[in-house]
């Protein structure tokens, strides 16, 4: 099996110790950690499971380390960083740790997804802010926009809510 990643309609961003990758289509981010990112930038369609496992520890055991890029290639899979779906080890994370000790557990690659909101969902989100604000501003005094017409400035925390005097949206 010679894995392919997906190329297209991602953005990569190379974090310490870390590769963010975001699918525009489908406004999801993806944070892979070391391992994960080694996998990732390594399945080009050329290399093995075993050549891949000599990037991720290339002084490591074969098996420990091909049970390693295994999970981390189901982990892309699943979420959807891979061209086709790779056949799975089967293995859980609890039976490599098992299996093959500490080393491989701090090996393990780590996928964590989001999905992001659309450029105009978040523009849509109001969030009021009563940062540099008097306690006690009547909220018509905040300006036209109904967003943050909707901040309550009494003393304490700022809140969302109705406004006392009347002035809100």
């Amino acid at each position: 099996m010679r894995p392919m990643a997906r190329r297209e309609a991602l953005l990569t961003r190379e974090l310490k110790d870390e590769l963010l990758v975001y699918e525009r289509d489908e406004h999801r981010a993806h944070c892979l950690n070391r391992t994960a990112a080694t996998v990732f930038r390594g399945a080009d369609g050329t290399r093995t499971v075993a050549d891949l496992a000599l990037l991720v520890a290339p002084e490591g055991d074969r098996a420990e380390s091909e049970a390693v890029v295994a999970e981390a290639l189901d982990r892309l899979g699943e979420a959807g960083l891979l061209e086709g779906a790779p056949a799975g080890t089967g293995w859980s994370r609890r039976d490599v740790v098992r299996r093959f000790g500490l080393g491989a557990a701090i090996l393990l690659p780590v996928v964590v997804s989001v999905v992001a909101p659309t450029p105009a969902e978040a523009a849509a989100t109001c969030v009021a802010s009563c940062a540099g604000r008097p306690p006690d501003t009547p909220c018509s005094s905040f300006g036209a926009d109904p967003c943050t017409a909707a901040c309550n400035c009494s003393p304490g925390p700022c809140s969302l809510g109705d406004c006392s005097d009347g002035g809100g949206a």
